[in-house]
């Protein structure tokens, strides 16, 4: 019974580590596509080119915007990814 659990539990490991990296990608690219679109309504249009290549200058710019949400999915998204894919690459 134990040898079952252990397997068990280390499929749904195996199976975390598969999707969530991807997910939180996802995710990351999701808020930084609607951080830009914001950026773009705003009155300086360059700093949605500039955060399209430089991808940290999207929060600090959507912040300024009162974008305050989506910049706190950005964060959140690219903490999990980064965590993820380490611990991913590890496994």
């Amino acid at each position: 019974m134990l040898l079952r659990g252990t397997v068990l539990g280390q499929a749904l490991v195996d199976l975390t580590l598969l999707l969530l990296p991807p997910l939180s990608l996802g995710l990351l690219v999701t808020a930084h596509v609607a951080i830009v679109c914001g950026l773009l309504g705003q009155s300086p249009r360059w700093h949605a080119l500039a955060a399209l290549v430089v991808p940290p200058l999207a929060v600090v710019w959507g912040l300024k915007a009162e974008m305050k949400g989506w910049c706190r999915v950005w964060l959140a998204a690219a903490l999990g990814y980064a965590v993820t894919l380490v611990l991913a690459l590890e496994s």
